[in-house]
């Protein structure tokens, strides 16, 4: 049992040449009744030992079961001793890929398109971790979610630099009761001093704009576990 556990995921591409990549880790830890709320890359404070042997076994992983295409690599992270253990893999692009996008300058679902259809990982310059290079600052994304029913009587994303919105949101739009709340991702990165605190800076400010009225939504719990 890992009570307080960090919840990291490794971001991985592989083509059909054997050849695999890892594009970062992000931190998944915050989340409400299991599901993701915010998502950070890279993760903060992690342990650099650590993160490279995350890193190294979610490669070794993939290339042992001849995978290929986009996928990511999860793992449990005890913060007191620094153990950590496999829990899954998932082959596919997940919700949070886009903080990777951020931090790494790669499209992850253009390049998952490429690789389906036999394009190499160095025919997409990105055959070697070199190609990757660094992680650029932090990226944070959080989860705007409906909280009851109802349709909405106002909306307004918000914009300006280093802030992006993937979202369904509308004026009029009624969400279905049946399926996932999920009305918006909002995607901030850091500034010029590439720290985690200016990219939680920036997420608060774009919260502050975003406006969604005719039902609750959870646009202050967000800030609340930002601050």
């Amino acid at each position: 049992l890992v009570e307080r556990p960090r919840h990291i995921e490794v971001q991985i591409l592989a083509d059909a040449k054997g050849q695999t990549v890892h594009l970062y880790e992000r931190d998944c830890s915050v989340q409400i009744r299991n599901q993701k709320v915010i998502e950070i890359a890279p993760a903060a404070g992690l342990d650099a030992a650590l993160r490279q042997n995350m890193l190294d076994d979610a490669i070794k992983l993939a290339k042992a079961a001849d995978y290929i295409n986009a996928g990511t690599v999860e793992f449990l992270v005890s913060p007191e001793s620094g153990d950590y253990y496999f829990i899954e893999c998932n082959p596919r692009i997940q919700v949070e890929h886009t903080v990777t996008e951020q931090v790494t300058g790669v499209d992850l679902v253009e390049a998952q398109f490429h690789i389906a259809g036999g394009a190499s990982l160095e025919a997409l310059r990105l055959g070697d971790q070199a190609a990757i290079g660094a992680a650029r600052g932090y990226a944070i994304q959080a989860r705007v979610v409906a909280q009851g029913s109802g349709t909405i009587t106002g909306y307004k994303e918000p914009s300006g630099a280093g802030i992006r919105v993937d979202a369904c949101g509308y004026l009029g739009y009624t969400p279905p009761a049946q399926f996932d709340p999920l009305l918006a991702k909002l995607i901030c990165s850091s500034n010029s001093s590439a720290t985690l605190s200016s990219a939680v800076d920036r997420t608060l400010a774009a919260l502050d704009e975003f406006h969604i009225g005719g039902l609750p939504t959870n646009l202050m719990q967000l800030r609340a576990i930002l601050e």
